[in-house]
């Protein structure tokens, strides 16, 4: 009866670390919200045995090849048109706060100036806790004696 090297003892458990650590990768690709959930992966173990000529001994070669789901594309909106004095052709881009990120000519993009917003103003008093209120909405005090 023949005797077969287990794939736990394949190269001091070479072979096996292999399988296990290709896995992990599919395991953290299924688990990964920015690619295709339903798309199949793959896992390749290609083992190569090369014999001499004796056929006493032989070369083997493993390796494994691992086919991932692709990150999911990403969208936005552009805009494009031309200058109808220039020629010139301009593109844009719309962010998430709707700012126009223009690129025009050569494409250099152009960066938008953030202008910063006043720092909010304090409804109460942190020391006392009073509420601060403006001076349009200030009323006489109310005598709990007449109500």
């Amino acid at each position: 009866m023949a005797k077969f090297i287990s794939m736990d003892r394949f190269k001091g458990r070479a072979l096996l670390e292999l399988f296990n650590r290709a896995m992990r990768q599919i395991a953290s690709n299924i688990m990964d919200p920015n690619t295709d959930p339903e798309k199949a992966r793959t896992l390749t173990l290609k083992l190569t045995f090369k014999p001499d000529k004796s056929r006493r001994s032989m070369k083997t070669s493993f390796a494994a090849n691992v086919s991932l789901a692709p990150p999911l594309a990403e969208e936005t909106v552009m805009l494009i048109g031309q200058d109808a004095r220039t020629g010139n052709i301009q593109m844009s881009e719309i962010d998430d706060q709707s700012n126009a990120v223009s690129v025009q000519g050569n494409m250099i993009p152009v960066k938008a100036e953030v202008v910063p917003q006043a720092p909010p103003v304090q409804a109460f008093d942190p020391e006392t806790g009073e509420i601060y209120e403006p001076a349009s909405q200030q009323k006489e005090p109310i005598d709990l004696r007449k109500a």
